[in-house]
């Protein structure tokens, strides 16, 4: 199976280099069947012109599954301030309708949280699920600025497109273990419907789609109380569904919970076609120097594999970065001073 590889910016290539040697490492060991097709895609190269949007797209339709690195260069941006990555990354989302985006929230074993009653692996353990078509940024292609005076950005939020994020919040819900803390399943739609109508509508969709799934507890919270409760319990929560930039701001908090950035890891999911990266940004300010964390973008090699069925192979990545950072293997983000190669080297050697 061919698999589409977006090389990215900064780091990415860098990172992607441990996935790809990583899958080229399963197809040798255990006869994994795929095949990455690499593209040298991200803010630099639609800058230069050497890529636009739409040949982009019409080569990410030919394949099931992207797997992509960090895009984005702070200094390249449009006329209106906007960062051209965002040009890409949201192009991909939008016009292929890849509506869910998944981000786990999880502590590997190995990993330390700051949230000091929190240090046993899977103590944390739960999933944002953070819909990817509508809410606020899907104002980025039409927003108005209005003589330099004004700045408008409308919230679009559709029951089409509050159904359908609701009922794969609830699946997956089904597939899960529950909470850490009590193992009781759960999806926690997040809003502020005290305020926008907007999210007076999401939240009134999400009852709606809740009442055909009595096997799981429906749950509601504002968004600043999620805040405080992601770092207060975070053990009560299993899966959370909010609009795109409530998800976006809430994954990254967690992200903190477990470790950080380079542990954020992350689907974008329709329902035949699937993006998978890491959270975090380019890092252009430690690109070439070999000391980039790549777990988040192998986790995410992981999670490609495990959706698209080579579960079996899902595991033995899984097992072998976390047995390398159990023994001691970690990059300077982590306390250590393992280099991006050594750390990749380790990975491989526990296959």
């Amino acid at each position: 199976m061919d698999v589409m590889v977006l090389n990215g910016d900064g780091i990415g290539p860098e990172i992607m280099n441990a996935a790809i040697k990583i899958i080229n490492k399963l197809h040798e060991n255990f006869g994994l069947n795929i095949n990455p097709v690499e593209y040298d895609i991200g803010a630099v190269t639609l800058d230069n012109g050497k890529w636009d949007l739409d040949h982009i797209l019409d080569e990410a339709r030919k394949y099931k599954a992207i797997l992509k690195a960090p895009m984005g260069d702070p200094k390249l941006r449009n006329t209106g301030g906007t960062e051209k990555a965002l040009d890409v990354i949201l192009s991909l989302r939008f016009d292929l309708d890849l509506y869910a985006n998944v981000r786990p929230v999880r502590l590997l074993p190995g990993v330390e949280s700051p949230l000091k009653s929190y240090n046993n692996p899977d103590s944390i353990n739960y999933t944002i699920i953070r819909e990817n078509s509508e809410g606020l940024y899907s104002s980025h292609f039409g927003g108005l600025v209005l003589r330099d005076e004004l700045a408008i950005d409308n919230q679009t939020i559709t029951r089409k497109g509050t159904e359908r994020i609701s009922r794969f919040a609830f699946e997956l819900a089904k597939k899960t273990k529950g909470s850490p803390k009590d193992g009781k399943k759960s999806v926690v739609c997040v809003d502020k419907s005290n305020v926008l109508r907007s999210f007076a509508f999401f939240r009134k969709i999400f009852s709606e789609v809740s009442s055909r799934y009595d096997e799981i507890v429906a749950k509601y919270m504002y968004a600043d109380a999620m805040a405080q409760h992601m770092i207060i319990r975070p053990d009560e929560l299993n899966v959370i569904v909010t609009e795109n930039m409530f998800g976006d701001v809430l994954s990254d908090l967690g992200a903190a919970t477990v470790g950080g950035l380079g542990f954020a890891y992350s689907g974008n999911i329709s329902d035949n076609m699937g993006m998978f990266e890491p959270v975090h940004g380019s890092a252009p300010d430690i690109a070439g120097r070999n000391i980039a964390n790549p777990t988040a973008m192998i986790m995410s090699t992981s999670m490609m594999l495990d959706w698209l069925g080579f579960g079996k192979f899902s595991k033995i990545i899984e097992d072998s970065l976390f047995n390398a950072i159990r023994s001691g293997v970690r990059t300077p983000d982590m306390g250590g001073n393992a280099t991006t190669s050594y750390f990749t080297e380790s990975i491989l050697k526990n296959m």
